[in-house]
């Protein structure tokens, strides 16, 4: 989960059936674990004799053990109910640990200082990669996980390169957290009027564009105004173009962004296609959301984003149209290298009140129980050996979870979960200027590669490469 995605999502389904069921989870492996008090209990009342013997005490049941409160903050908006039951779940299984959930729509702005103030949350629901949670660790202000990885088995049960994902300087510091990728969301009933198909070309989905646009339609609903989706649509054309080996060596800074295969990235796509008039138009003033409310109004034919959508797609009452879906197509002939990573991961403070119980939530909320929330409610994918026979998923997501759990080693990366904040800073304004006409795409290119050399003098960019 990207802070500031707009998804309206599905009506939450057996949600109460499930905070039913888990609140009937024992804690008591955390009271055994209390020591009994060492204080003399009440004695034995003056009336009852006991003969040889002396007066003896017993010893008074151990105090229970102080509840410690976790301050949990995450970027949750509609999805918040759901996710609110979990929490409720937890606590209620852990009388001694109790979670308070806080939404931070704005957590890029507010979190690192927060937390380099004390004011901040005990856990967190944050972006991955060097230029997110990278910087709080660089910083001191992340827990390392590696004991906790090894005390609950998570080595065990979650994906390798999702924790990898959250390594920085050689330590583990989260747990990533809705894997995803990105690709083409097509109208299916609009496809069907024009007599269109899934194209198996990036020059067949240009002619689809042209005949979309004649009849009427947004080709494309795209939009910048939020920058972000446009480091999502550099990495769809970087990886289909440079490659998967290209890509990770650029974003490891063992080669050069202002490579021709990334100046070609960035002319094709934030170029040539906005100059043929594909994406919605003023396209730095509109919102991921309302573009977003195109697509679903059946005013824009096709959208490129990620895997999170599915849930919003599959609403009728969010969109009436059935949608179907493809891998960006193969570009020049080149193999296809689908942008998939981490939405956002899960994070524990250095200060955090109690280490133990940030671990108990964070091991609760990558069970078996919450996976039933995560994927059936939530549409989002837990980092986990999923055995998808035991869920209700709707064909377009369970197309989803199939592909990233059996294909996870062959897609390519979401450059800016990756990526430096400076790097990632210069990606997203730098690529406002080429929307609107203001800089070239070799221009552009030119200050990726200063910005990705000023990120490794630094110390502050993460190696991938195999």
């Amino acid at each position: 989960m990207r802070t500031g995605r707009g998804v309206s999502m599905a009506k939450r389904m057996n949600r109460r059936e499930f905070v039913g069921m888990c609140a009937t989870i024992v804690a008591g492996a955390i009271a055994a674990a209390c020591k009994p008090s060492e204080s003399p209990g009440a004695s034995r009342p003056a009336s009852e004799t006991v003969a040889a013997a002396p007066t003896t005490t017993q010893p008074t049941a151990a105090p229970q053990q102080e509840k410690v409160t976790l301050l949990y903050w995450d970027g949750f908006g509609e999805e918040a109910a759901a996710v609110d039951d979990m929490v409720a779940a937890f606590n209620e299984a852990h009388p001694t640990i109790q979670v308070k959930r806080e939404s931070q729509p704005n957590m890029r702005e507010i979190l690192k200082t927060a937390l380099s103030a004390g004011t901040g949350p005990d856990i967190m629901y944050y972006d991955t990669g060097p230029g997110f949670a990278g910087v709080l660790a660089y910083a001191g202000l992340l827990l390392p996980l590696d004991e906790a990885y090894a005390q609950y088995g998570w080595n065990e049960r979650i994906f390798h390169w999702a924790k990898e994902r959250t390594v920085f300087g050689g330590k583990t510091y989260g747990i990533g957290h809705e894997l995803e990728f990105i690709g083409v969301f097509y109208n299916k009933r609009i496809y069907s009027e024009l007599g269109l198909a899934e194209p198996k070309t990036h020059d067949e989905y240009l002619a689809q564009c042209e005949k979309l646009k004649g009849a009427g339609y947004i080709p494309i609903a795209f939009s910048d105004q939020d920058k972000w989706p446009a480091g999502h649509m550099f990495s769809v054309f970087a990886g289909n173009i440079a490659g998967k080996d290209k890509l990770a060596k650029a974003i490891s800074g063992e080669a050069p962004w202002n490579d021709p295969d990334f100046v070609q990235a960035i002319q094709t796509f934030f170029v040539d296609m906005n100059k043929a008039g594909y994406f919605i138009p003023d396209v730095n003033a509109v919102t991921y959301d309302d573009a977003n409310s195109l697509f679903y109004s059946g005013k824009a034919a096709t959208t490129i984003t990620g895997s999170w959508m599915v849930e919003a797609y599959t609403d009728p009452e969010t969109m009436s149209d059935p949608v179907g879906f493809f891998f960006y197509p193969s570009i020049g002939g080149k193999p296809i290298a689908p942008p998939a990573g981490l939405g956002s991961g899960y994070f524990v403070s250095k200060a955090t009140k109690s280490p133990e119980g940030s671990f108990q939530f964070l091991d609760y909320l990558m069970s078996e129980e919450a996976a039933k929330i995560w994927l059936e409610e939530l549409a989002k994918i837990p980092p986990l050996h999923i055995d998808l026979s035991k869920y209700n998923l709707s064909d377009l997501f369970r197309f989803c979870v199939e592909a990233l759990q059996q294909h996870a080693d062959e897609m390519g990366y979401n450059i800016d979960v990756l990526t430096p904040d400076n790097f990632n800073t210069m990606m997203f304004d730098g690529f406002q200027e080429v929307l609107n006409g203001t800089k070239t795409a070799q221009q552009q290119a030119d200050d990726l590669e200063k910005a990705m050399q000023e990120a490794k003098a630094a110390g502050k960019v993460m190696d991938i490469t195999p």
